[in-house]
């Protein structure tokens, strides 16, 4: 069984499904979408975080680099300067072991099943309460089948939790019928109804993503779908034209639809996982900018159309 790295156990999310939820985040994704807000999972073997506010250039890392990877380098009239030639990293992590300030951190660590599960149900009360519950999210859960068929057998069997899965549903259908069983909720990302951009930009097969979201539509289940809305990817008329030709066709049976502007919180995360970013300097797409698509998914009689999550705002079905 092929076991994930987890980035984070994050307790009391509000917006990875309903109620107060504890958000489990695997590392790891068959996917490269450009402007993903959560870089960290993309790469499924460890990496670590570069706070370069924290550095000191004391050069205690330089010292203990077996590959020659990090260099301290003198400057005159200047402080000392670190340099860092990432082809020659082997992410040992002897630079994060010995660093004294905190500068560098480790990013993923092995947990098992039992040490997360038991983490996850701390809160059961809240999700109780709530009517919340665990999310398997990441990168992409469905790249650990084994992994997240076992966790959520456990969780819901033996912990009586509700399940949701977050997922873009680039997987062998076989990986993800067993799911049917033990999850509640399905949120899946579509990141454009343009085969050639889920080829060339996103990196997965638009017929199988369609194929899989459609299986899982009619195997009753409950279905939530979230679109990103990326500027100069998926913002035109056209775009929004073919999200509400879709969706609509299933508005009797999805649970909701969440419209995602982009938001450039993630690019600290690209500077200190040291990754070059593309959206670098994109403003944030402003939610006027999406309501036309928002307005049309109501009108086609989509329910609980939403503008940024289910905690965001609990509807937008009087926006005109």
């Amino acid at each position: 069984m092929r076991t994930p790295l987890i980035t984070e156990i994050q307790r009391f999310s509000l917006q990875d499904g309903p109620g107060i939820r504890t958000t489990i985040f695997f590392k790891g994704c068959p996917l490269h979408c450009p402007w993903c807000h959560n870089p960290e999972n993309l790469n499924p073997e460890n990496e670590f975080y570069f706070y370069a506010g924290k550095c000191t250039a004391c050069g205690r890392c330089a010292k203990i680099c077996p590959s020659g990877a990090l260099k301290a380098i003198c400057v005159p009239d200047k402080n000392a300067v670190l340099n860092f030639d990432k082809s020659k990293c082997t992410l040992c992590m002897k630079c994060v072991d010995v660093c004294l300030f905190g500068a560098r951190e480790v990013v993923g660590k092995s947990l098992d099943i039992d040490s997360i599960v038991r983490e996850a149900v701390a809160d059961k009360m809240f999700y109780k309460h709530s009517g919340g519950g665990v999310t398997i999210s990441g990168g992409e859960p469905l790249l650990f089948p084994d992994f997240t068929l076992e966790l959520a057998r456990i969780l819901k069997t033996k912990e009586q939790v509700h399940i949701t899965i977050e997922t873009s549903c680039f997987a062998n259908w076989d990986k993800i019928e067993p799911l049917l069983e033990f999850v509640d909720l399905f949120i899946v990302d579509i990141k454009s109804m343009d085969p050639e951009k889920i080829e060339y930009v996103v990196g997965g097969s638009h017929k199988k993503i369609l194929s899989n979201i459609e299986k899982l539509i009619n195997s009753g289940v409950a279905v939530r779908i979230h679109l990103p809305i990326i500027p100069g990817f998926n913002d035109s008329a056209s775009d929004t034209k073919s999200y509400v030709d879709y969706l609509s066709q299933f508005a009797d049976k999805l649970s909701g639809v969440d419209v995602l502007p982009f938001h450039s919180y993630a690019t600290g995360k690209y500077a200190q996982l040291n990754r070059e970013y593309q959206y670098k300097g994109i403003s944030d797409l402003q939610s006027q900018k999406i309501m036309p698509l928002v307005n049309a998914l109501n009108k086609k009689g989509l329910r609980q159309v939403t503008v940024g999550g289910i905690a965001k705002t609990a509807s937008t079905s009087n926006i005109e």
